[in-house]
C-alpha cells in the first residue's frame, strides 16, 4: 500500500513537470512558427466547426519570410490553430532540442536514436514520437488555393505527438504541440484520457528524433523544401544557440526550469521566450535568404511538382527504415 502511495505522489509530481515542459515547449514553437512564417493568406472564415482559409500565390512573393496576418485574426484559439496549421512532424524537429534540454540536460545525436531513457541524468523517463489517427476532433481546418482547389487536414491525415513513459510507474502522458489545429486547446493529457477522448488509433511508434531526421533530410530537396525545411532549420540552430547560450549566462540547466518554484518559474518562463523570440526574430533579419528563395522558386517554375513529388518519396522511404 505505501509502495503505491508513494508511486502516485512520485507520478503526480512528475505529470507536474511535463506538464511545465509541455507548454513551454509549445509556447516556443507559436513564437518560432509566427517568426518564421511564409504563407500569404487572403481570406479567412473563422467557423465553430472549422477554420477556412484561401492562400496566395506563394511564386508571386518578392520574399520568403512574411509578417504573420494577426490583423485577420479574431481569436486566440484561431491564431494557435493557423500556427500550427498542416504541421505535425515540424514541431517534434525543430524543437527537438529544447525538449531534450527540459527533460535531461544533455543530449548527443549520437545517442538519442539507441536510448530514449533520460535516468541518469534528467528525469526517469522514455519519450517516443507517435504517429496517429484522430477518431474525432472539435474542428478542423481546411484551406483553398488560389487555383480553386482545397483540402482539408482531418481525417487523412495522420497527427504527430510526443508520448512520454515513467520508467517506474509506466504510466503515460501526451504532448500535443500542435494539436489546436484539431481544435485541441490542451498540450498536456494522460494517454488514456488523450486516446478516448479523441478517439485514438495507433499508426506508428518511432524513437526520440525520428522527424528530426526526416526533416533534415527533406530539407535538402531543391524547391520549397530547401526553404520550409532547410532554411527554417537553419533558423532553428539559431534558436537551439540562443537557448543554450541563455541557460550558460545563467548559469543553470534547462532541466531545473520546469523544477523551479512557481514565481521564480513564470519570470524565467517569460524571459526565456522573449529572449528566444528576439533572437530568431534578428537573425531573420538580418539573413532574408534571398538567394535561396530565388534559386528555389526557379526550380518550382523549371520543375512544377519535382520536388512535391521527391519529398513524398524521401518521407516514405524514411518511414520504412525506422
Amino acid at each position: 500500500m505505501h509502495k503505491k502511495a508513494c508511486m502516485s505522489v512520485q507520478d503526480l509530481r512528475l505529470g507536474k513537470t511535463l506538464e511545465r515542459v509541455a507548454g513551454l515547449v509549445q509556447e516556443a514553437y507559436y513564437n518560432f512558427r509566427e517568426n518564421t512564417w511564409e504563407t500569404p493568406i487572403v481570406k479567412i472564415e473563422d467557423r465553430d466547426d472549422a477554420l477556412v482559409f484561401t492562400d496566395g500565390v506563394m511564386l508571386n512573393k518578392t520574399k520568403y519570410f512574411l509578417k504573420f496576418p494577426q490583423h485577420m485574426i479574431t481569436s486566440q484559439r484561431t491564431k494557435t490553430a493557423m500556427l500550427c496549421a498542416w504541421v505535425c512532424n515540424e514541431p517534434l524537429a525543430f524543437m527537438h532540442h529544447l525538449v531534450a534540454k527540459l527533460l535531461q540536460g544533455k543530449i548527443t545525436t549520437n545517442t538519442f536514436l539507441e536510448s530514449t531513457n533520460f535516468a541518469n541524468e534528467g528525469l526517469d523517463v522514455k519519450v517516443e514520437e507517435i504517429s496517429l489517427t484522430l477518431g474525432r476532433i472539435p474542428r478542423k481546418i481546411t484551406y483553398h488555393t488560389p487555383f480553386g482547389g482545397s483540402d482539408d487536414n482531418w481525417p487523412k491525415y495522420a497527427h504527430e505527438i510526443l508520448r512520454v513513459t515513467s520508467s517506474k510507474s509506466k504510466k503515460q502522458w501526451v504532448i500535443d504541440i500542435s494539436g489546436a489545429q484539431y481544435g485541441i486547446t490542451e498540450t498536456f493529457w494522460d494517454w488514456e484520457t488523450y486516446a478516448n477522448e479523441y478517439m485514438v488509433k495507433l499508426r506508428a511508434t518511432h524513437a526520440f528524433g525520428f522527424n528530426k531526421i526526416m526533416i533534415k533530410n527533406l530539407g535538402v530537396i531543391p524547391g520549397n523544401p530547401c526553404m520550409a525545411y532547410g532554411v527554417i532549420g537553419v533558423v532553428a540552430k539559431q534558436m537551439n544557440r540562443t537557448i543554450d547560450e541563455w541557460a550558460t549566462e545563467r548559469g543553470i540547466s534547462l532541466s531545473d526550469l520546469p523544477k523551479m518554484g512557481e514565481e521564480d518559474f513564470r519570470q524565467a518562463k517569460n524571459e526565456f521566450l522573449q529572449t528566444v523570440s528576439d533572437a530568431v526574430r534578428e537573425f531573420i533579419n538580418v539573413n532574408s535568404f534571398d538567394k535561396e528563395f530565388q534559386a528555389a522558386k526557379a526550380y518550382e517554375k523549371k520543375f512544377p511538382g519535382m520536388s512535391a513529388a521527391q519529398a513524398k518519396e524521401v518521407s516514405a522511404k524514411h518511414s520504412c527504415t525506422h
